[in-house]
């Protein structure tokens, strides 16, 4: 035994001699090789270099954009410096206005985190826009027509009502999946549809329909019960439990996806079905899976503004969050946590734009016209992106 780790010990300690006899020249000193092979400490780790070359991508996207956006500023006769100062402070100058910027963060939260997964798997779901707002229409239905079986029980009430608008969201989504999967129907279409049927069947419930106030005032419907609104944290600023919810689901769908199985075969999907297939998972269930996962993301985020905020269901309740979901998601490459911060810059573009109206002078247009300039580009450089890898 002894004989025996002694000669694996020589062993060992000639591997190093001769290791290190290649690293050093002639003159005892380490080769001009070894130098250059040799990354710094701080890019000694792998992983850390490749997450600063993930997220370089996302930074020039917006720097080109910020950049961009200022000379469409200057063109418009205003100061950009001023006004990018003004919308800082919008956002985040005050306690107060830092809890705003949140509040407008969370249904882009949600929406992006539906659209995310979605594509993820390789499903192209344009439809949050109208998955939202069934969401909302079923919260709108339980607070105004059911709550009252539950009275003053907001323990009981709540999560009814935000389970039952995750389903009506959920069964939405499917819609366009059962198309895929037993006739082919390209997503796309189907989902761009869906969200104008969604927007029509809206219109009909609040606009002389059975959700309709009973005052007959206005197309919207009744106040919900009081024992369904999402309690708020930090009265009396607007921040409320919806936010910490939005933010949980994107650390649990982070988990699922990079720690799960069910999470391996929806990214195993995306990246080729064929491949999928050919390994043995199911590209047609894990289709219906993600489009009702996604379609629940989305309608939770419909009742999470309607319970914590509006409170009632009106005509264009929506501004467009479902659609301004794809430039979160994509600005996040599709990773749940980081959808957090776009959905966060996002919200604060919102309530950065009053401050640049109010302080700068800015019209309304030209912060729509920013928007439109980062959807532009995060669009631009992920179609670049599709087609390399297509063309690949």
């Amino acid at each position: 035994m002894l004989d025996k780790d002694g000669k694996v010990e020589e062993k060992k300690k000639g591997g190093k001699e001769l290791a290190g006899k290649k690293e050093r020249g002639k003159d005892g000193k380490r080769s001009w090789a070894s130098l250059l092979s040799t990354q710094p400490p701080i890019f000694q780790s792998a992983k850390l270099f490749d997450y600063l070359r993930w997220m370089a991508a996302p930074a020039l996207i917006l720097g080109s954009a910020f950049v961009t956006n200022g000379i469409i500023m200057l063109l418009c006769g205003y100061n950009p410096l001023e006004a990018y100062a003004a919308a800082i402070g919008g956002a985040f100058g005050t306690g107060r206005k830092f809890g705003e910027t949140l509040v407008k963060s969370t249904p882009f939260l949600m929406t992006g985190l539906s659209v995310a997964i979605a594509f993820r798997c390789g499903i192209w779901n344009i439809g949050a826009e109208g998955q939202f707002l069934v969401g909302a229409l079923g919260a709108t239905w339980f607070g105004t027509k059911v709550a009252v079986l539950f009275p003053a029980q907001p323990w009981l009430a709540v999560p009814l009502c935000l389970g039952i608008a995750g389903f009506a969201g959920g069964i939405w989504g499917l819609l366009p999946a059962i198309l895929k999967v037993t006739r082919g129907v390209n997503e796309v279409i189907s989902t761009i549809m869906l969200n104008y049927v969604a927007i029509h069947l809206v219109s009909l419930m609040v606009d002389g329909g059975p959700l309709q106030e009973a005052a007959k005032r206005g197309p919207q419907s009744d106040r919900i019960a009081e024992w369904v609104f999402l309690p708020r944290l930090l009265p009396p600023h607007r921040i409320h439990l919806g936010i910490g919810i939005a933010v949980a689901l994107a650390v649990v769908l982070t988990f699922i996806l990079f720690r799960t199985t069910f999470g391996y075969q929806l990214r195993a999907v995306g990246e080729s079905a064929s491949a999928a297939e050919a390994a043995g998972i199911s590209s047609v269930q894990n289709t219906l899976r993600v489009f009702f996962i996604s379609g629940a993301l989305a309608g939770l985020g419909g009742a999470i503004e309607l319970t914590a905020l509006a409170r009632r269901l009106f005509l264009n309740f929506s501004p467009g969050y479902g659609y301004t979901a794809i430039a979160v998601a994509l600005l996040a490459k599709l990773h749940p946590l980081v959808t957090v911060a776009a959905a966060l810059l996002f919200g604060a573009l919102t309530t950065g734009s009053y401050g640049m109206q109010r302080e700068v002078g800015i019209s309304d247009k030209v912060t729509l016209v920013m928007q439109a300039t980062i959807l532009l580009f995060v669009i631009g450089y992920s179609s670049v992106q599709f087609f390399r890898k297509r063309v690949s």
